[in-house]
């Protein structure tokens, strides 16, 4: 007879030394890497190694995967086949956590069963329907098989009772103290634009993805669940909030409070142990703070808030309107994409494709295999572009993949992990980056399937 107990790790005082050594770990890899271009390449194929020993070496692997990729190139710069070594690296990634999998006996569940019909209808789709197939058959395989490979992955950790706070606490706090100096150099910390922060990251938008969830699971443990001896998280709250603004990523802070939203309305209906930490956080002295000093700007300095708002919500564009914003930023690829859909409705015009008059759809192809190592779209958000991708069909099926995926969560009843799974969630809200296996999508699945197998699982026979 098995004997199973679960063990909530919420309320457990961060490992403060474990987080600190792999801080210092990730920092000293980050200095290594800067220092010559073929760095990174060899990292990864230094990662592809690494993720054959053990399933929790592999999803280790991908997330510093999903960090190698995404580094500044005034930085970092790189020469060879990075691309092609990434995919090395999910494929080998997957294969052993594949292959511990198999000397496991699971019983299917219902997220998967899911998530196995929707790829197989969008793969259905991409070869009968889709006007680029290799494309989109590539996307289809590309992003079942990681997708499948972390929630295994996480499941099987769980049962090992790995417990992966302090490895993301400190892939985030690395990032971001890095970071900082790069602020005072902007042809480094503003090297894209030249007006949103990026950090270390290639990109401003991929910096403010990046601090979403961050932001959000600081927020959720310092508001809900702080431990005695965690009060370090109060210095780095304010760096993430303070990082996350300057990136000036709409849709990261439109995320992170859609993120709070879902889970507030979720425990009001269905979390009766959650209700209790809302009612506790609302007394909570930081979010007392906040509301005092956001009372005390708005009285006093009235036009220095509404400027600043105003230049975060319109990237200082002058006499620009929301709906205008919106329209010069996504409006018109909403347009664009329900316009395919309309003439597509049923199937779509192909999973991964992009049919863009703005954005022309160029993908790169390996010339030795044929593959396409690269193949990036334009598209406006998520619900859309699955409309216009995969048709009525792919989206009902998706529809029930997601709400089984939503359910797994919210039964582990983490409400810190449940809102940084939202977070993720809603950031596809302007950043359709759910289905990019091969992008900061990867980094997105790694922490949604941290959060669908958040308990530890201990077994012992009786």
């Amino acid at each position: 007879m098995n004997i199973v107990s679960y063990t909530n790790t919420s309320f457990q005082p961060i490992p403060l030394r474990k987080t600190l050594q792999i801080s210092l770990f990730l920092g000293g890899l980050l200095v290594a890497l800067a220092t010559h271009p073929y760095a990174r390449n060899i990292a990864l194929v230094g990662l592809a190694v690494w993720s054959l020993l053990s399933t929790k070496q592999a999803i280790q692997a991908l997330s510093l995967l999903m960090l190698i990729k995404f580094l500044n190139p005034a930085v970092y710069p790189i020469e060879g086949s990075a691309s092609i070594l990434g995919w090395i690296v999910i494929a080998t990634a997957g294969a052993r956590i594949f292959v511990d999998n198999l000397q496991v006996t699971w019983k299917i569940q219902l997220v998967l069963l899911w998530l196995f019909i929707f790829s197989l209808v969008i793969f259905l789709e991409s070869v009968f329907f889709s006007y680029h197939r290799v494309v989109s058959i590539f996307k289809v395989l590309s992003f079942t098989y990681a997708a499948v490979a972390v929630l295994l992955g996480f499941k099987a950790t769980a049962r090992q009772a790995v417990n992966w706070t302090p490895w993301f606490l400190g892939i985030w706090i690395t990032v971001t103290v890095l970071s900082i100096p790069t602020f005072f150099l902007p042809e480094i910390g503003f090297f894209r634009d030249e007006m949103g922060f990026q950090g270390i990251l290639d990109h401003p938008q991929t910096f403010a993805v990046f601090l979403s969830p961050m932001v959000a699971w600081f927020m959720g443990r310092i508001l809900f669940s702080l431990s005695k001896g965690d009060y370090w998280l109060y210095a780095m709250l304010p760096l993430a909030w303070a990082s996350l603004f300057l990136t000036r990523g709409r849709t990261a802070l439109v995320a992170v409070i859609s993120g709070f939203m879902a889970v507030l309305l979720i425990g009001l209906i269905r979390r009766s142990e959650w209700r209790k930490l809302f009612r506790r956080a609302m007394f909570h002295p930081i979010l007392l703070i906040l509301v005092l000093a956001c009372l005390a700007i708005a009285l006093f300095q009235p036009p220095a808030i509404l400027e600043a708002v105003s230049a975060f919500i319109f990237k200082d564009v002058p006499d620009v309107v929301v709906a205008e914003s919106f329209e010069q930023s996504r409006g018109f690829l909403v347009v664009e994409s329900m316009n395919n859909f309309a003439k597509n409705h049923w199937f779509g015009i192909g999973f991964g494709v992009s049919q863009s008059n703005i954005f022309p759809f160029e993908p790169i192809i390996e010339p030795l295999t044929g593959l396409p190592l690269s193949a990036p779209t334009e598209k406006p958000m998520l619900p859309v572009a699955l409309l216009e991708e995969t048709g009525i069909m792919g989206t009902t099926i998706f529809t029930l993949f997601l709400f089984a995926l939503m359910k797994l969560v919210i039964s582990k009843r983490d409400l810190i992990l449940s809102l940084v799974f939202f977070t993720c969630l809603f950031v596809n809200i302007g950043e359709m980056i759910f289905f990019s296996a091969g992008g900061m999508g990867l980094y997105i699945w790694l922490l949604m399937a941290w959060a669908s197998y958040s308990r530890f699982e201990r077994y012992s026979e009786a």
